[in-house]
């Protein structure tokens, strides 16, 4: 509590916390990427919170760790031990916050397709694909706290730091996924909260007014089946999120070899429609087990 912290992010979150983070937190400094929104009193800068920045014990991220945090190690050298995300100290400390994690309660219906299957949670091996936030807007967050394990892969470096801190005994891969396998590609990374993929034709036209925060950095293309193949097993359950490259995957499975038995894949990114997703998955035997919202459930039969 006499830890010297300072707030990164004075948005909405940091509104509705407000007087939770003052009874947890010693705040001694502010900080916002739109100064506009920076009290007079102990208000920094980003430029000012770099030649201030070893004051504070503590940076209290308020806003989308994803962008944050990497912004705090990128540009700011910050070690992350020094590092704490408002989400998962709200979690920690007062572990009746939240139920589920789903953004639109997928893992709920995930939990309650699993129970219904016979599955005991330490049974459940899972793969992630496209984590980014992992426990907040997360799928597999509440299987990992009920004792389930996996894997969880995404391009985005600062996403490495946050599966550490929250979820230590799971598995993180530092690359994108699709059909195929290649060493090295050009992955078009955005530094907001907005859409990352590897395309960037896909990325214009899902989050063209914010092209001025993405940046180009290199990343390995592991291909689906190698992916299963240096796992060394087959997840109960695969949950698919790769921005543009969905259809790819969910097409490339070898079912032959490799078969999970739930899978869960983002379609509003899809060429093909919901209907012919749904024939595709027939044809590799799988039951269409529901749909919520941008997310198709299949269950193997």
């Amino acid at each position: 509590m006499h830890e010297q912290t300072l707030v990164y992010g004075l948005g909405k979150e940091y509104l509705e916390y407000e007087e939770w983070i003052h009874k947890h937190f010693f705040v001694k400094g502010y900080c916002d990427q739109d100064e506009q929104k920076l009290p007079i009193e102990n208000g920094l800068t980003k430029q000012e919170l770099k030649n201030r920045i070893d004051e504070f014990d503590t940076i209290l991220v308020t806003a989308d760790p994803v962008s944050i945090v990497a912004d705090l190690i990128d540009e700011f050298s910050l070690p992350y031990d020094r590092i704490k995300v408002l989400f998962y100290e709200a979690k920690i400390l007062n572990s009746a916050a939240t139920v589920f994690y789903g953004e639109n309660l997928e893992d709920a219906a995930l939990m309650y397709l699993f129970e219904n299957l016979g599955f005991k949670a330490d049974d459940i091996k899972y793969v992630e694909i496209g984590t980014n936030d992992p426990v907040r807007y997360n799928n597999s967050y509440n299987f990992y706290l009920r004792g389930s394990r996996g894997c969880l892969v995404d391009p985005l470096p600062a996403v490495e730091y946050l599966v550490r801190l929250m979820r230590p005994e799971d598995r993180f891969i530092n690359a994108a996924i699709s059909d195929k396998s290649i060493p090295s590609a050009n992955f078009y990374a955005c530094t907001s909260s907005s859409i990352s993929s590897l395309s960037g034709t896909h990325h214009s036209k899902f989050d063209g007014k914010t092209i001025n925060t993405v940046k180009e950095i290199k990343v390995e293309i592991i291909g689906i089946n190698d992916l299963f193949e240096r796992l060394g097993y087959v997840p109960n359950l695969l949950l698919i999120d790769a921005e543009g490259e969905d259809e790819k995957i969910i097409r490339s499975i070898d079912y032959n070899r490799y078969r999970p038995t739930v899978i869960m894949v983002e379609v509003d990114h899809m060429i093909m429609g919901n209907k012919d997703l749904i024939a595709y998955m027939q044809y590799q035997n799988y039951i269409h087990f529901t749909t919520i919202k941008y997310n198709m459930i299949f269950v193997s039969r």
